[in-house]
């Protein structure tokens, strides 16, 4: 998989729409994938960042081809630029890392997504979003990459305001990933969904691992997200499956944990405003 400077694309997605399986390119633009052309009539290609291209299996070679993407026009809304008098601020969405305690471990499979609802108290200030900070544990394989969105605040994860494809991993477990978006100008307005997609498994494949920590554990593939019952109810958690578009609660809202709250993953932001 390449762009249109023959460069290869990371992590872009080769789906089989018909059976909602699919595959990553690894971090150079190379994937394997084999089906059967009876079941499997066409393969959607697409990546953060460029136009979406849909293949017909029956029209392509038996041993290997190069696909190309094109970047995909941003179309940005009008903005009314006006100097502003004051101090620049820093705020937080969610909780800082000072006030969230790991509770557990987020497992999940490779291709999977899960968002949590980040809500703001700017007031009347306009505030812009500055970094996204993720907790990953020393589980699994926690050097492996995932890709960070970030969705409007609706009832569910909104439209997508990430234009680029952000991917990001940790150097070591038991450590915080520091994701810097200041240079998309995200508005944070009254929240943000940030969600993190598993893109990189063990081997980049299917393969399993298993918990050391819990036995239990034995179907996910890659890096794992500390959770936390530090959120209240408003910071609720969806996730979907892998190349799935249908986002459902990760842990139910009526469920009764410490202090009433439910379980999220360890995410929490920064932004800026001037007051």
């Amino acid at each position: 998989m390449v762009d249109d400077k023959h460069n290869g694309i990371p992590f872009a997605v080769i789906e089989a729409r018909e059976r909602h399986e699919g595959v990553y390119t690894d971090a150079n633009g190379y994937f394997a994938f084999s089906g059967d052309t009876a079941i499997i009539r066409t393969l959607a290609v697409f990546c953060m960042g460029y136009e979406e291209q849909v293949l017909h299996t029956a029209t392509l070679p038996a041993d290997s081809l190069t696909i190309q993407l094109r970047p995909k026009a941003t179309t940005l809304r009008a903005v009314q630029v006006k100097p502003r008098e004051g101090k620049v601020r820093n705020g937080i969405l969610g909780r800082s890392k000072r006030k969230l305690s790991k509770d557990g471990d987020l497992f999940r499979k490779y291709g999977a997504e899960t968002a949590i609802l980040l809500t703001a108290d700017t007031g009347q200030y306009d505030a812009t979003l500055r970094d996204v900070y993720v907790y990953i544990t020393g589980e699994g394989a926690p050097t492996s990459y995932f890709r960070v969105h970030v969705y409007e605040y609706d009832s569910l994860p909104g439209r997508e305001v990430t234009d680029s494809n952000v991917v990001v991993h940790a150097r070591k477990g038991n450590s915080w990933v520091r994701v810097d978006l200041r240079s998309k100008y995200i508005p944070v307005g009254k929240g943000l969904f940030v969600s993190v997609e598993w893109v990189s498994g063990f081997g980049n494949t299917m393969s399993a691992l298993a918990s050391e920590q819990h036995a239990e554990v034995v179907g996910f593939n890659g890096q794992v997200v500390g959770i936390t019952a530090d959120y209240g109810k408003p910071s609720c958690t969806y996730s979907r499956a892998p190349f799935s578009d249908q986002w459902e609660y990760y842990d139910d809202p009526a469920a009764q944990r410490k202090g009433g709250y439910f379980l999220n993953p360890m995410i929490y932001c920064t932004y800026t405003y001037i007051k």
